[in-house]
């Protein structure tokens, strides 16, 4: 399972990345501001590319894999 390893709506919202500049800028949108903000990472590449861009970071800054034994019977691992 993907997880974000650091607060990433926090860490926009430091750069001056609110939902105002979203609207401005349409580099998220709404849709992703609001998965991120619930810690759903089930977002595209091209927003995590937005993400890693306005941050100056990389994916691997970003997000993690976790293992589980949910996911590993689910397919069968």
């Amino acid at each position: 399972m993907l997880k974000y390893k650091i607060d990433i709506a926090a860490a926009l919202e430091s750069e001056g990345f609110n939902t105002y500049k979203a609207k401005k800028t349409k580099l998220l949108s709404q849709d992703t501001l609001k998965k991120i903000k619930n810690e759903d990472t089930n977002i595209s590449l091209e927003s995590i590319n937005r993400i890693c861009m306005i941050l100056g970071m990389q994916p691997s800054d970003l997000i993690e894999y976790v293992e589980n034994d949910e996911e590993k019977k689910k397919y069968s691992i």
